[in-house]
């Protein structure tokens, strides 16, 4: 894959998760019998996964991207305590980025993770992401695959899904999403749905 395949499959799937994740939020916020939202929601996790892994290893300061994590995680957690969780997809994301920075952290991370939304599983899947993409692709599809065992019967099964699009390495090419509004999407989109919901 050449390096602009790589930027437009990378693009292309922020646009997935962003788009997923919104019907996901709307399903929780909204519309909670339709589990078929919740469903299509499950693709945002992974998606999300795999953008956070491959701005690790892009990164020219990991630094200000471990703490842009962490900070707008920080800024949710108001609405992540509405939710039930207090330490939020964000700080997952940041653990997973800092293990994989850092491989010496693993253990403490891992831990860590326990306490965040998703858990260890969400954990160990950024892990089984990154061996597919950077180390050695079947042995990671088939950790990707075994992790979701251990979800059943929940609808994260349907996470999945996910396996496909982050396979194909073409991308038609998509507008680039701005880094600030990559950050602030995920606090100020749940604000509106909880603002709509409680003015119903």
């Amino acid at each position: 894959m050449t390096e602009e395949e790589n930027y437009n499959k990378i693009n292309a799937i922020k646009w997935i998760g962003i788009i997923t994740m919104t019907i996901d939020h709307i399903g929780y916020y909204l519309y909670p019998d339709l589990i078929w939202l919740r469903i299509i929601g499950r693709i945002a996790f992974p998606c999300f996964l795999y953008t956070t892994i491959q701005g690790t290893k892009n990164t020219s300061n990991f630094k200000r991207y471990f703490f842009q994590l962490i900070g707008t995680g920080i800024l949710t957690i108001p609405i992540s305590f509405y939710s039930g969780t207090m330490f939020n997809i964000l700080f997952t994301l940041a653990l997973v980025a800092l293990s994989i920075k850092d491989k010496r952290f693993f253990v403490l991370t891992l831990i860590l993770s326990y306490f965040c939304e998703y858990g260890i599983y969400g954990f160990l899947l950024g892990w089984a992401i990154y061996c597919m993409v950077f180390i050695h692709k079947p042995l990671g599809v088939v950790l990707f695959l075994a992790l979701h065992v251990f979800v059943w019967p929940s609808v994260q099964i349907f996470a999945c899904l996910t396996i496909f699009l982050l396979l194909i390495d073409t991308y038609i090419g998509t507008k680039k999403i701005p880094k600030l509004f990559g950050y602030l999407y995920y606090p100020l989109h749940q604000l509106i749905l909880l603002a709509i919901k409680f003015s119903l």
